[in-house]
């Protein structure tokens, strides 16, 4: 049987001490003499006695929880953001509860419905939709919200530059003597990445996500360095579609010209990988590579891959940052863009004159 957790009022007859008098002290308000202050603190330690989280809301009107609503928690980039959290988080007294949205929209709303109910005192929310917010602006009416990774239009947030990333990416590229570079991505239901050449000159439309900003940069990209971009160096799959692999797999080996690719996120790495083996072509010897990833793998394959790090654990450090002068008053709500870290390994291959001319 679990021992009943000691209360107040057992720590009261320890000190021998009234209720009152105990709630006052371990509450840290109204008055005590020194020698009832230290009888009582006394009591408490030996009774291993933990004030009610819940008693302690009603009365101060603070519960000191904040909720993170995550699009997927077992991605490293929300995983990395929840360390970051609970890093700025704790040492401020406040614990951190989570919700995992599961990338789905009715999953975000319960959660904040879930997190509000359990009276969390603000909000970090990785939106599922960016171009859907009526619910987070309702969330942000009754605590302060502040989105990570994603930024609804009029909402705070702490994101990535993810097309300036992919920009630098395939400017690294074209320094190594690549031109035939392909970009893969996943792209989701609710808000794909739209292709338009309508007027001969192929852009990236669609809302300001991180898989159509990754793809704007890297289309801006290759028109920077005035190299030819059509849509057949582009493959998209749905997020975690069935057939993913097969249409990356189909794609590169249509596509046997390439020499380098941008992968999205370490889950296009993992399937360019695979149909590369299937192939029987090679990174780098064949494929030069580098991946949107914090993931830790990509450092333990070999060769390692060239990545770009957008620092999950800081994105989570500065929204909690962010939150905790919303919940204190003593900020306005703004948004604040954070850079991508490029991490070189040995994925990329400098490619001589006579091979870049081919």
């Amino acid at each position: 049987m679990k021992p009943k957790s000691a209360s107040i009022k057992d720590v009261a007859a320890a000190a021998g001490v009234s209720r009152a008098t105990a709630a006052r002290v371990l509450g840290g308000y109204g008055y005590a003499s020194g020698q009832v202050h230290e009888a009582v603190l006394g009591a408490a330690r030996e009774l291993d006695y933990a004030p009610s989280r819940m008693a302690k809301a009603m009365r101060t009107g603070q519960s000191q929880l904040i909720g993170f609503v995550s699009a997927d928690i077992t991605d490293g980039l929300f995983s990395e953001a929840l360390g970051g959290i609970c890093r700025i988080a704790e040492p401020l007294g406040y614990q951190v509860v989570v919700f995992n949205s599961a990338d789905r929209l009715d999953g975000e709303r319960e959660g904040i419905r879930n997190l509000l109910s359990h009276g969390v005192e603000g909000l970090i929310v990785s939106p599922v939709v960016v171009s859907q917010r009526e619910h987070l602006q309702a969330a942000a009416r009754a605590v302060p919200l502040v989105c990570l990774d994603r930024a609804p239009e009029g909402l705070p947030s702490v994101v990535s530059d993810n097309a300036g990333a992919a920009r630098r990416a395939v400017q690294s590229l074209v320094e190594h003597g690549h031109h035939q570079i392909g970009l893969v991505s996943s792209v989701q239901a609710e808000e794909p990445i739209v292709i338009d050449s309508s007027d001969q000159i192929l852009r990236v439309l669609g809302p300001d996500r991180p898989s159509v900003l990754r793809a704007r940069g890297f289309v801006d990209g290759m028109h920077d360095a005035g190299l030819p971009i059509g849509p057949g160096q582009l493959c998209f799959t749905p997020h975690l579609a069935e057939d993913a692999q097969l249409r990356v797999t189909q794609w590169l080996e249509a596509k046997d010209g390439l020499t380098a690719v941008l992968a999205a996120d370490s889950y296009q790495a993992r399937y360019v990988y695979r149909a590369l083996r299937l192939l029987r072509r090679r990174v780098p010897e064949d494929l030069s590579l580098i991946v949107f990833s914090d993931a830790e793998w990509t450092e333990f394959v070999v060769p390692p891959l060239d990545t770009i790090s957008l620092d999950g654990a800081e994105m989570g450090a500065r929204a909690a940052g962010a939150l905790f002068e919303l919940i204190r008053g003593s900020a306005q709500a703004t948004s604040e863009v954070i850079s991508a870290i490029h991490r070189p390994g040995q994925s990329v291959v400098t490619l001589s004159a006579e091979a870049t001319a081919t």
